[in-house]
């Protein structure tokens, strides 16, 4: 029940649940919550354990798929209940509980939420430079710089938590629709130029096997990187679905200033599923990594 000094004011929220459809709708996202969190943590931990034994891929690719499938499972252990655990608060009006989540579960889903946006784009920014630079990829693309790039996205997800926790808001929301904005730009054009550079290979090789009798190892090579990128490519998909929705949300909040609560509830929620969803992209798409969780279990 709710309890407050008679100088304590409840929050607008608290109004609002008393609709009936905004009830039934937050008794709903705390279920799908629950349910998510539960698949995201089990499937990112099958991920995370896989990729510490498989050698096959390049360090910094591994490197960026743990980091993933790590912040993944920060988002089912940490986010998802944390956003449960809110929506009671509001349930049942409690104050207290709602003081904490409202900080808590609005900056650990703002951090981690935006970290899997961006190593989801460094993925995709990954395979451009691997198609693009050919022998010098793997002096280019160090495991050391790959680092220092996930850990500048850190120290940026984590000041833009921090600005969440302000009084102004606007700045927040801005930030999120600009980051997504140009995040999905960044991964799009990454896969754009990626069909270009293989479809521009294709017919080099088809134009040299019509002149004389193909050794087969260059179409050999494109087939087997088309379809690795096929494969991150379903991640990108994904991000797309997740994403798209929790911008458009942001922009409507920084520019009319209002709460759409369901609204909000729902698209982060779709944004918590992406993390649930990659695990079964990887297992799905990447032969050797379905093998190694097969192993783990």
């Amino acid at each position: 029940q709710l309890r407050m000094s008679n100088d304590e004011v409840p929050p607008a929220v608290f109004e609002s649940i008393h609709l009936g459809y905004v009830y039934n709708s937050f008794i709903a996202l705390s279920v799908i919550n629950i349910l998510l969190a539960m698949t995201a943590t089990l499937g990112n931990i099958l991920i995370f354990l896989a990729l510490r034994k498989e050698s096959l891929l390049h360090p910094p690719s591994r490197l960026l798929l743990r980091s993933l499938a790590s912040t993944d499972l920060c988002v089912g252990l940490l986010s998802q209940p944390l956003a449960v655990l809110h929506a009671i608060s509001i349930l049942t009006e409690n104050l207290r509980v709602y003081r904490f989540t409202v900080v808590s579960a609005y900056f650990t889903s703002a951090v981690l939420s935006g970290m899997s946006l961006f190593v989801v784009t460094f993925i995709s920014i990954d395979r451009l430079l691997a198609l693009a630079l050919g022998i010098q990829y793997r002096q280019t693309v160090t495991t050391s710089r790959v680092r220092a790039a996930v850990l500048f996205s850190w120290i940026l997800n984590v000041v833009n938590g921090v600005a969440l926790l302000s009084r102004n808001k606007f700045v927040f929301y801005m930030v999120c629709l600009t980051a997504i904005f140009l995040c999905v730009l960044t991964s799009t054009f990454c896969y754009a130029k990626i069909y270009h550079i293989l479809r521009a290979q294709q017919m080099k090789v088809r134009a040299i096997g019509s002149q004389q009798k193909p050794t087969g190892r260059s179409s050999c090579y494109i087939e087997r990187y088309k379809k690795t990128v096929s494969n991150v490519l379903w991640v990108h998909l994904t991000l797309l679905a997740c994403y798209l929705p929790y911008s458009i949300v942001s922009g409507l909040r920084a520019v009319t200033g209002d709460d759409f609560l369901v609204a909000e509830g729902f698209s982060a929620t779709l944004i918590f599923f992406n993390s649930s969803v990659n695990p079964v992209v990887y297992c799905w798409r990447i032969r050797e990594v379905r093998k190694a969780v097969k192993q783990a279990i």
